[in-house]
């Protein structure tokens, strides 16, 4: 197997149950790839854990294989920003040395070649505005209080099951994509930092769509963990690596292409030079 070489690696909607599921069979042996080859940054993008509490000392526990991985990583030299997802409260107060910890919003990454990409958890890009209300009181500093009081057991369980719900569900859910795209557009457009890529999660969507306004670059999501993957930037293209073999380092590499707006292509899309 070939040393894994990249500006950037971003995954995303792992959903992990705990340190020893299936997806962690997958997830841990590809970080430790990660921290054996030359890999600049790690980006989390939120919803890596099913639920988290990172201030209860059960939930610190219970992943515990995934931080002491996760710091191995950082050691090596790799930069690891874990931005937090819907699912995951807290998570500054995990015992984890050298991950830096985004509550929310809009991270910034720069790439050696001079490029610029921005990266957050979906749902803050777009959702109704009673979402963004609720989802800033679940994470408020009293829920997450009241909630550490709680056995950790009876919070495993009781997520577990809200989670399965809301799963069920998912292929009823109409995927609304120019609405999601157009709130995309607006992010990438609005913000202070000229970047050039824009990517997100939260939808389980593998969007890599050439962006509204023909400037260079792209805006990409990355897809869900049910078809384990990971976004890659490397230095002849950005790719999607998709985790086949449990716990075999299997591994399937196919470029990222258009999912919606293949007519605003242009020559080269999406190519980076780093």
């Amino acid at each position: 197997m070939s040393q894994l070489k990249a500006s950037l690696i971003v995954v995303s909607d792992i959903h992990l149950s705990h340190s020893d599921d299936e997806r962690a069979q997958k997830f841990l042996p590809f970080l430790a790839r990660i921290e054996r080859g030359e890999v600049d940054s790690l980006v989390l993008l939120g919803d890596i854990f099913d639920f988290c509490l990172g201030s209860h000392s059960y939930f610190q526990e219970k992943f515990a294989a995934i931080g002491r991985a996760l710091e191995r990583v950082a050691a090596s030299g790799t930069r690891v920003v874990y931005l937090e997802g819907n699912h995951e409260f807290r998570l500054k107060d995990l015992p984890w040395k050298g991950i830096e910890v985004i509550p929310g919003g809009t991270v910034y990454i720069p790439l050696k070649n001079g490029q610029l990409v921005q990266a957050a958890h979906g749902d803050m890009i777009y959702s109704h505005r009673r979402y963004k209300v609720f989802r800033w009181a679940v994470k408020s500093r009293f829920v997450t209080g009241v909630a550490r009081l709680f056995p950790g057991t009876f919070l495993d369980h009781l997520t577990r099951k809200t989670s399965e719900v809301s799963r069920s569900a998912d292929e009823y859910r109409p995927i609304y994509h120019d609405k999601i795209l157009d709130a995309v557009d607006v992010w990438m457009e609005s913000q202070r930092e000229p970047a050039q890529y824009g990517i997100f999660g939260h939808f389980h969507v593998p969007y890599a769509e050439p962006r509204r306004d023909l400037k260079e670059g792209a805006v990409l999501s990355v897809d869900s963990w049910d078809k384990p993957n990971a976004l890659v930037f490397k230095a002849e293209g950005i790719y999607r690596c998709w985790l086949e073999g449990v716990g075999k380092g299997e591994e399937r590499w196919e470029p990222v292409a258009p999912l919606v707006r293949p007519a605003l292509m242009r020559p080269g899309y999406p190519e980076i030079r780093v």
